[in-house]
Formats: C-alpha cells, structure tokens, sequence
C-alpha cells in the first residue's frame, strides 16, 4: 500500500483556511509521478473521478487555487502540471515543525476524516509534550496514558474554528476509525430534580451537567486516542533547523 508523510503543518493550514480540497487535489496529484503530471482532458476526467468531484468546475476551481499560491505549476505548452515540493510550501507558509502524519493512501475518499484525525493527534502530542516538560522542571512524574485529554475550545482556538465546527470535525474522525474517544463524567452532589433548575438560572458551564448512571455529573472533555502514526520527515528538519528557529516543543516527535 503507497504511503504519504504528509507535513502535519499543511494539514494544519487546510484546515484552519478551509482549502482541505484544494490540498486533496495537491497531494493526488503529487502521488502520480515524481513532480510533473501530463494534465490533458483524459488526466482531468481521471483526477475528477478518482477524486468524486461532481463537477469539471470544482476541479478547475481546486486547480485554479493551488496555481494562483504557486503549489503547482502550469506549462502549457507540454499540457503538464509541476508539482512543487513539500520544503517549497515550508517556505512560503514558514513551517516550524518538522513531523508529518503517515496517510496509507488507497484512494483519497477517506482524507477529509484523516486530516481531522492527523491534526487532532498532532494536538494530542504537542500538549502531552508540554505537560511534561512542565512536570519535569517542577520535579513531577507523568504517567503514560493510552487516552489523553483534548478539549473542544484549546483545539478551536488553536485552529480559529468553532467549537462545534472541532465537534463535527472529531466526530467525523472516530466514525472513520482513526481515533478513539471515551466520554469522562465527574459525579456532582446534586439531586436530580434541581438539575432542570440549574440549567435554567446557571451559567454557560451548567450545560454540561448530565445524568449518567442515574446521578448527576459533569460531563468533562473526551478523553482521545488516536491511530494516526506520526514521523518526523528528515529533510524538513533540516531545513527547519538551517533557519535555526526551531521550537524545540516543535521539533518533531
């Protein structure tokens, strides 16, 4: 099965600005060849339909992005597309991190739940890095943890998407497989029937009181573990490292 190391920062940048399709077109294109791809009416028709675009216009529109940001390249003349490389786009979009998520690329039907997953997993790891070197400093120990903790807001804010846009998106990525999640409940002394009250006249935090279990809890973000392996890729790195402005928390893992 043909695999891609795919830069976790492009995926980043796809989905923060919303060009996943334009991405999904990017790196079909770049699994074709090594760089140049014949783009003749019989290519176009294959990528729409390995891709499932309804429409020649989508397609043209994808296309028309990644020319217009210099992700491609048009030579006319021999009807080829160039697809530039990865450490091209680490320039222009100044990466600091130098991993990548493996995607086992059978087609690229599946990509929109990836990028969700591989996001959410680089999170995952960036965050359980930071509390470590913070327990470090101060003396503690952290335990390893199959699931590991990642609110709904830190990955909003993180990604300047809504909170319920990150829901969706996480949904998606546990229905497709690639992550796990565990509902976490902390129990509340508080009887049942004053929990329509509370709801009522509490604040925004009140309406994440549940009854589980038939007792009252506070209903705590989901605990998450994820299947998208993550691997540094050699080349970013050293070109990260040649700039020498690399965030050691961002290295690559």
């Amino acid at each position: 099965m043909q695999t891609m190391n795919i830069p976790i920062e492009l995926l980043v940048f796809a989905l923060s600005n919303r060009k996943v399709n334009p991405l999904r077109l990017f790196l079909y294109l770049k699994s074709q060849g090594s760089g140049y791809v014949f783009w003749d009416e019989d290519q176009r028709e294959k990528t729409r339909l390995a891709l499932e675009i309804k429409s020649p216009k989508t397609l043209l529109s994808n296309l028309a992005w990644l020319l217009k940001n210099g992700w491609v390249i048009m030579n006319s003349k021999r009807e080829s597309v160039r697809v530039v490389s990865y450490l091209v786009l680490a320039k222009k979009l100044n990466f600091q991190s130098a991993t990548g998520a493996i995607y086992e690329q059978q087609n690229f039907n599946n990509f929109r739940p990836f990028i969700y997953a591989a996001v959410v997993t680089y999170y995952l790891h960036y965050k359980d890095r930071i509390a470590r070197q913070s327990a470090r400093k101060q003396g503690r120990t952290t335990s390893n943890c199959r699931y590991r903790d990642l609110p709904a807001d830190y990955l909003a804010k993180v990604l300047n998407l809504g909170k319920s846009t990150i829901v969706r998106y996480r949904q998606k990525a546990w229905d497709a497989g690639f992550i796990k999640m565990k509902h976490r409940f902390k129990p509340l002394l508080l009887p049942i029937e004053e929990l329509e009250f509370c709801r009522i006249y509490g604040d925004e935090e009140a309406w994440q009181l549940v009854i589980h279990n038939n007792q009252v809890k506070i209903q705590l973000s989901n605990a998450i573990s994820s299947y998208i392996c993550l691997r540094t890729k050699p080349s970013l790195k050293k070109h990260i490292q040649a700039r020498k402005k690399v965030d050691p928390i961002k290295e690559g893992f």
